[in-house]
């Protein structure tokens, strides 16, 4: 009999906690949790998510995608509070065949004097914005927030397009309880893709089950003359088979944020699906499924693609101004490559198509990434040169795991020269030539040839960076030193600083120079080329007094030879690396310091020259150091020729980058002579 008591209240335990996930039913329990048990250091958590996909069925208008949503978020304290603010994306292209949400409804809950109060999302915290010229978005941020209150809310989305949304199993807070179902007629095939990337292994169970529609019609008859007119109804039933998949997931680990990762979605937990086919009732087959040559040459085939590179009226009298006498190729692709920088402002919209059009771009001044690189694509092509689109894949859209047309959202410009491609993207003020915008740097783009062949095209690979530093310095005998430093920068590094510094006063770029240096004061800064945008090249000069240069201690001086450019912390602290290391551009940064040591003082001792290298080449660090008279020399490089590390290879990287630290940070001692 106890037994059977234990039992039974087993039981009722259970099924009071499976009712807690009903909209509306939130516990005591919930509100009082001021931690994750699993995470601590998490600042809010999803409670429970349940996300619905089903195809409803009306005579009228065929099957249509249904997805409804339901979201509980417990928020700990105010670094949570951005999840009380949710987005929800719908495709909306002007026509009348949009996606529709309806049916939000959502609730703030908190205790107050021991009892659970709630306050009701309004309707002025509901904002419908344009993403661009094909999507929108429904953005809402639910009501007094608190530390501690749980936020909860659904809504359904009804879409006229045969297609599923992606589906995040993991998100960057933990996950306590996490439903999935979808539901799918026979007569739609999907495929669905799980990505590689991810180091949480998301399950998924698939069945079938049969479906029963009531067709419901009716016919009218007569009426003619003196006859009344009849109506007759008719039901009958549509029978067919539905694939069903469900997932049902309890404690996802977060997906923590690690440095160096330019875009933490490529890992995520993520199910895509791509339609296939489509098997109609009488057995019609009709395939979706393709490949990329097929995908291009859709998109190449658009009148908001390929229909914008034939366009030429609108340019020819400027351009043929503009090239009028230059015969130099190299010259000809600079000038038009600047023009179109400065001719269209990028007004940050991403797209693989025009939006406003190439004519209507160039005479507002102002268009889409689309707008821009297509009519820098048909400058080009005027100019005589070898140009064509490519098609990529931005670090905030991931990486396209299957032919798609989605899975681009990005147009550069390719100019073929003998075997060699010049990559150029004018939507960024400060791109040049094989030094893209961060964003666009996303393992590879497909480029689309006039004739209307494709192939891929490598982009992990940019014209490398250059960092050269030379620092004059001298110690006074009041143990300060003062000096000047000539600095050059080239490619990626060049684009940076214009980047950085641009419309910034000089003040606040000598604070900005200033700032880690110790206790510096610096002058008298020059810059050369900044306004040259085209040129890979930018250099600065300043003076400089440093007061905490040497450290005296009893008869010796002890400095470091690098003074203010030691590096002196080792920023790769992690224990453990779960994701590759991003260093998106390679770099070399070289570092000659030449030093006149204070009257009466020769050197004891100076850091030996070393040389260190990672895998191989991938990483090189070489310090040399030398005296002559009253002058030491210090000749540091370092190079990273990998832009990726792999988390196997992290320990080694570590400690690679720990000798660089210790070698810049050894002291040189100087004695009375």
């Amino acid at each position: 009999m106890k037994k059977v008591f234990s039992l039974l209240c087993i039981l009722i335990v259970s099924y009071t906690y499976a009712q807690d996930y009903k909209f509306g039913k939130i516990s005591k329990e919930e509100l009082k949790e001021t931690v994750n048990p699993e995470d601590p250091n998490a600042h809010a958590t999803i409670l429970y998510l349940n996300e619905n996909v089903y195809f409803q069925y009306s005579p009228n208008e065929g099957f249509i995608v249904v997805k409804e949503v339901q979201k509980r978020i417990k928020i700990y304290d105010k670094e949570g509070v951005d999840w009380a603010t949710e987005i929800v994306p719908f495709y909306d292209n002007g026509s009348s065949t949009i996606e529709e949400l309806s049916e939000l409804k959502g609730y703030t809950y908190y205790l107050k004097d021991g009892k659970i109060e709630k306050d009701k999302l309004d309707k002025d915290n509901v904002f419908k914005e344009e993403t661009n010229q094909y999507w929108g978005q429904l953005k809402f941020t639910m009501p007094n927030i608190t530390d501690g209150c749980i936020v909860e809310f659904k809504y359904r989305k009804e879409s006229p397009y045969i297609a599923l949304d992606d589906v995040d199993f993991q998100y960057d807070i933990p996950v306590k309880k996490l439903e999935f179902n979808a539901r799918i007629p026979e007569y739609f095939y999907f495929n669905k893709y799980f990505n590689p990337k991810a180091k949480y292994v998301v399950k998924i169970s698939e069945s079938s089950r049969n479906r029963v529609e009531q067709i419901n019609s009716k016919q009218r008859s007569g009426g003619s003359g003196f006859t009344n007119s009849q109506t007759s109804f008719d039901s009958s039933k549509w029978e067919f088979r539905e694939h069903e998949y469900i997932a049902d997931l309890e404690n996802i680990p977060a997906l923590v944020e690690e440095p160096f990762v330019d875009n933490m979605d490529v890992y995520r937990a993520t199910v895509k699906w791509e339609y296939a086919m489509y098997k109609g009732p009488d057995n019609s087959i009709k395939n979706y499924s393709t490949d990329w040559e097929s995908v291009t040459k859709t998109i190449y085939d658009h009148s908001s693609f390929g229909g914008q590179l034939s366009k030429t009226g609108y340019f020819e009298k400027d351009i043929d101004a503009l090239l009028a006498n230059v015969t130099n190729s190299e010259k000809r692709m600079s000038l038009i490559f600047n023009f179109v920088k400065s001719k269209v402002a990028w007004n940050e919209y991403l797209g693989n198509y025009a939006e406003n059009g190439v004519k209507k771009a160039y005479k507002e001044g102002t268009g889409n990434v689309g707008d821009i690189n297509l009519m820098l694509t048909a400058i080009l092509r005027y100019a005589g040169f070898n140009a064509n689109p490519v098609l990529i894949s931005t670090k905030s859209n991931g990486i396209p795991i299957y032919p798609t047309r989605n899975g681009f959202n990005y147009i550069i410009c390719a100019i073929k020269v003998t075997d060699n491609l010049i990559l150029l993207d004018a939507t960024d003020r400060f791109a040049l030539p094989n030094v893209l915008p961060s964003r666009a740097i996303n393992w590879q783009g497909r480029i689309i040839r006039e004739q209307g062949s494709s192939a891929w095209v490598d982009l992990m690979h940019p014209a490398s960076g250059l960092e050269n530093y030379t620092l004059q310095c001298k110690i006074n005998p009041d143990l300060s030193a003062e000096g000047r430093v000539f600095v050059k920068k080239q490619n990626s590094s060049a684009m940076k600083f214009r980047s950085k510094y641009n419309n910034i006063g000089e003040d606040e770029r000598l604070r900005d120079l200033e700032e880690g240096k110790g206790e510096i004061e610096i002058s008298n800064l020059q810059v050369r080329h900044e306004e040259e945008i085209n040129n890979p090249t930018i250099q600065y000069s300043f003076s400089y007094t440093l007061n905490n240069a040497v450290e005296a201690i009893g008869d010796k001086l002890y400095i470091s030879p690098m003074l203010f450019y030691a590096t002196t912390e080792n920023t790769f602290k992690q224990e453990k690396r779960n994701y590759p290391l991003e260093f998106t551009y390679p770099n070399t940064y070289n570092y000659n310091v030449s030093i006149i040591l204070p009257e009466g003082y020769t050197v004891e001792s100076l850091p030996e020259s070393t040389k260190v290298q990672f895998n191989g080449n991938e990483g090189v660090f070489t310090f040399i150091s030398s005296h002559s008279g009253n002058m030491v020399v210090i000749k540091s490089v370092f190079e990273i020729n990998n832009t990726f590390v792999l988390p196997n290879d992290y320990d080694q990287f570590k400690q690679y980058f720990a000798m660089i630290v210790e070698k810049e940070t050894e002291k040189m001692v100087l004695v009375k002579s």
